[in-house]
């Protein structure tokens, strides 16, 4: 991380970190000494930092009026890989989750995708046979309570995911670090299918939608247990989510071709990410004091 600039005690910053999300530039406000701070990612957006912030201390209402192309000529360098490079592991499950649905075909070889399920299955006479959780785990296939996350069985499942995960995930692990992202995304995506399953008696499900709802939760309550993080999930934004949720216990997506939602999923991820929010917020809330 870069030091940038040390706010004034009238001057909020709030205006300026949002310009500066809008502009792709991965940041943090930190506490020090009495004062915020703006610390940036990758140096070689400073000069886009400097030239929002000359907007900002001018007029902070230009912000919103302020062309992308004029200040991001030099944080875009490199084009998307420079974007890929900053979320690297954001970049490899979003690989992993189009390559699985290349060779699932979208859940519609049956026999591949029960290489990635919770559970090994086998359909006779219009009969599935599974396993329980602890018979497969005592074959040693580990590998299956978190692979279900990267099964999707539309394109409308897998468009809505991926492009959920890239647009909270990638700015989460730049202020995360690639590590404690990976940590957490493992986490949840492990409790999300187990529960799914154990809740549900069915092995048949998946998608990265738990890890959705729970980067959503995490995003959305850290900034009001710490005013210095940035707002990534705006209050319309996290009610959209709630009410999809709500929706996905209804016939309504099946009938839009989504098929049966693993509603468990979704609230277990929900849920847990805001219990890590919670965690991850009383284990660093010391650190810069």
């Amino acid at each position: 991380m870069y030091f940038v600039y040390q706010f004034k005690e009238t001057e909020d910053p709030k205006g300026l970190t949002e310009a500066l999300w809008h502009h792709k530039v991965a940041h943090q406000i930190l506490f020090k000494d009495g004062h915020n701070e703006l610390w940036v990612l990758d140096p070689s957006q400073l000069p886009t930092v400097e030239q929002l912030m000359t907007i900002w201390k001018g007029d902070p209402a230009l912000l919103q009026q302020a062309q992308a192309a004029a200040v991001t000529r030099t944080a875009t360098k490199g084009g998307i890989l420079s974007q890929l490079k900053l979320s690297p592991m954001t970049t490899i499950l979003l690989l992993l989750t189009l390559l699985v649905a290349v060779i699932t075909q979208l859940g519609g070889d049956i026999k591949t995708v029960g290489y990635f399920s919770i559970s090994p299955f086998d359909i006779r006479n219009g009969h599935i046979y599974f396993y329980d959780l602890s018979e497969v785990l005592s074959k040693g296939e580990y590998w299956r309570i978190f692979t279900p996350t990267l099964l999707h069985f539309s394109v409308l499942h897998i468009v809505f995911n991926t492009l959920w995960i890239w647009e909270i995930g990638s700015k989460l692990e730049r202020i995360l670090g690639s590590i404690v992202w990976s940590v957490g995304v493992a986490i949840i995506a492990v409790l999300s299918n187990v529960l799914q399953y154990e809740i549900s008696g069915y092995p048949l499900f998946g998608g990265l939608s738990g890890v959705v709802y729970s980067l959503i939760g995490f995003a959305w309550l850290l900034p009001i247990l710490n005013k210095r993080w940035p707002i990534i999930i705006s209050k319309q934004l996290m009610a959209f989510f709630v009410v999809w949720l709500g929706i996905g216990y209804t016939p309504f997506p099946e009938m839009v071709g989504l098929g049966s939602i693993a509603n468990t999923a979704h609230t277990i991820g929900l849920l847990s990410g805001l219990v890590l929010g919670v965690v991850y917020w009383l284990t660093t809330k010391h650190r810069h004091k």
